[in-house]
C-alpha cells in the first residue's frame, strides 16, 4: 500500500508541475510583434539616416495618404502634399548634427502583428541659416508618440503626438 501511495503522490505532482498539451497550445506565439517591434526600430533608424541626407521620398514611404497630428493642443489632418511640404520646408536650411535617442524607443505591436506604435525621445540639434545667410543653432529635445498600421506588408505611421522642449 505505500508503494501506492507514494505512486500516485509521485503521479498527483506530475501533473500539477508539468502543464497538459492543451495549455501548451494557448502559450501565445509572439513571433509577429517581436517581428513587428524590431521592423519598427528599423524604421526609426531609418527615418534618422533620412533626417541628416534631407532624404524625403525615404520619410514619405512610411506615411499614408492621411497623417493626423497632434501638436500643440492642436488636432490636424495631412495629407501626403502636406507632409511633403512640411519636410521641404524644413530642410531648406537645416543642417543637422544631431538626432540620437535620448531613451530607448518603446515599442508595442499588436498580436497579430498589423498594428503597432512607438514611443521615442530625442535630441535633435540642427543649424538653420535663414535668407540672409545667418546661421542659428536650434537645439531641442522632441518626444512622440506614433502610431503605425501594415499595408501591404509595409509599415504606415497614422498618427503622430509630439511635443518639444529646449534643453
Amino acid at each position: 500500500m505505500p508503494a501506492l501511495h507514494t505512486y500516485f503522490s509521485l503521479l498527483l505532482s506530475l501533473c500539477c508541475i508539468v502543464p497538459s498539451p492543451r495549455l501548451w497550445a494557448q502559450i501565445p506565439d509572439n513571433s509577429l510583434q517581436k517581428k513587428g517591434e524590431k521592423e519598427l526600430i528599423a524604421l526609426h533608424e531609418e527615418d534618422r539616416r533620412a533626417h541628416f541626407q534631407h532624404d524625403i521620398p525615404a520619410l514619405l514611404s512610411h506615411i499614408g495618404a492621411e497623417l493626423i497630428d497632434v501638436h500643440e493642443g492642436k488636432v490636424s489632418k495631412m495629407g501626403a502634399t502636406d507632409v511633403r511640404k512640411r519636410f521641404t520646408d524644413y530642410f531648406l536650411h537645416a543642417e543637422f548634427s544631431a538626432w540620437d535617442d535620448l531613451d530607448p524607443p518603446i515599442v508595442r505591436v499588436s498580436a497579430d502583428g498589423q498594428v503597432g506604435w512607438m514611443i521615442v525621445r530625442v535630441r535633435i540639434t540642427y543649424t538653420e541659416t535663414d535668407q540672409q545667410g545667418k546661421k542659428t543653432l536650434n537645439d531641442s529635445v522632441m518626444a512622440w508618440m506614433a502610431s503605425y498600421q501594415k499595408q501591404a506588408g509595409c509599415w504606415i505611421m497614422t498618427a503622430v503626438t509630439s511635443t518639444s522642449q529646449t534643453p
